[in-house]
């Protein structure tokens, strides 16, 4: 969904997240009944593909003079899961889908959403994980700081290693990634080159927690970044947050996690134009996943963070976001989604300062035909207010498409 993204942005904290949930992904069923399971040897796939065909009243998200738009999105998702031993599993999932721009034909290009290639081992009582995830993606409406431009070209790789030790109710994780961005050519109409943004980092990070009685986990995690940008108008980083955490589990109906600490951030020189600057702020989370009934679910965020900034020459974002999505299964084919958000964020840097607000909503609902055909829709609205000029934006987004799962 439109503006939908729950996690915490120091980058290494945020690798460290994103291996929890794929760890969390991987442990699901990769296809559905064994009897209906696509097998060759020991792999099971998982394949899908889906057309939608997405109209936009703000193609470029700028403040006047708006353009309409229609897009066309095939998509061809896979997931392959293979059982090497015992204690050794391979899992792969990517898709590759192509954008089409009825009107605006310079913006057509082809996107990857969130791949994975991961090989867990178990190795007495811990788990150790290596893995490469990439990403490729366009989307504007993620990103509130930008403006202006109708894609942003931004591919993302991570290769890392992940363990986990389980001793009696003491678990230790610890890990490293190398993260690379790329950006592949220009922002399509309205053209901003984002070159400058190419980057490489070194993330690390370390979490100790214990298990009570009682479904909770409580302990401490901490976290180290390195960045180093390619071109010489942006300022290296490194930065170090540490806090603590909590998880607490009551059954299967309500998950309640809790973050939050101190971010502690270095900004480089440039070229003797800038001196080096240091921030210290802070970063907070309380994340909701509670199934009301057998038919309502709901999931609540509240989050407090930095990221790298996105403009040329800025240093950082810092972004305070409320988020809250209601899933309601109105029938035993039918699903309703909805999500809400805000945020108030500032972005910082030698050129100029934005502080920026945005609100979004978006509603729409899945109709399941059978195991393996459904149809969905969605409505999206997104606004952005800002303190500067021209960079202010409201987007309609209407969606329908189909989805067939092998």
């Amino acid at each position: 969904m439109i503006g939908s993204h729950k996690t915490i942005a120091q980058d290494a904290l945020r690798s460290a997240l994103e291996s929890d949930a794929a760890a969390r992904l991987r442990n699901e069923p990769v296809v559905g009944p064994s009897t209906n399971v696509l097998r060759w040897g020991a792999a099971t796939f998982d394949i899908g593909l889906s057309y939608s065909l997405e109209a936009t009243d703000n193609s470029t998200f700028v403040e006047t003079d708006r353009s309409k738009d229609l897009i066309q999105r095939p998509l061809l998702t896979l997931g392959v899961r293979v059982q090497i031993s015992p204690r050794a599993r391979l899992d792969f999932r990517t898709g590759v889908g192509y954008e089409d721009y009825i009107d605006n034909s310079v913006e057509d290009t082809f996107f990857i959403p969130g791949s994975e290639l991961a090989l867990d081992v178990r190795v007495g009582n811990a788990v150790v994980t290596f893995f490469d995830r990439f990403h490729y993606s366009q989307e504007v409406a993620e990103r509130g700081a930008l403006s202006g431009v109708g894609s942003f070209p931004e591919l993302e790789n991570v290769v890392g290693l992940r363990s986990v030790w389980n001793f009696d109710r003491w678990v230790y994780q610890a890990g490293y990634s190398h993260l690379n961005v790329f950006m592949i050519g220009d922002s399509g109409r309205g053209t901003e080159d984002f070159s400058f943004l190419e980057r490489a980092e070194e993330q690390f990070f370390g979490r100790v927690g214990y298990n009570f009685e009682n479904p909770v986990v409580l302990g401490i995690e901490a976290t180290g970044n390195l960045a180093d940008y390619e071109a010489e108008v942006q300022r290296d980083y490194y930065t170090v947050s540490a806090g603590p955490y909590l998880t607490w589990t009551a059954a299967d109906a309500l998950v309640i996690a809790l973050r939050g600490g101190v971010a502690y951030t270095v900004f480089s020189g440039t070229n003797g134009f800038s001196e080096e600057e240091d921030l210290t702020s802070y970063y907070a989370g309380v994340d909701i996943d509670h199934r009301l009934t057998d038919h309502i679910r709901y999931g609540f965020s509240a989050t407090h963070n930095i990221e790298p900034g996105i403009s040329l020459e800025s240093d950082y974002i810092e972004t305070t976001r409320l988020e809250l999505d209601i899933e309601w299964r109105m029938t035993r084919s039918l699903i309703l989604g909805s999500l809400i958000f805000g945020e108030a964020a500032e972005e910082v840097g030698d050129a100029e300062t934005e502080q920026y607000r945005r609100f979004g909503i978006s509603i729409g609902p899945i109709y399941h035909v059978s195991r393996h055909f459904s149809f969905f829709g969605r409505y999206a609205f997104t606004l952005k207010d800002s303190d500067l000029e021209e960079r202010s934006y409201r987007e309609n987004r209407a969606t329908i498409g189909v989805t067939y799962r092998f």
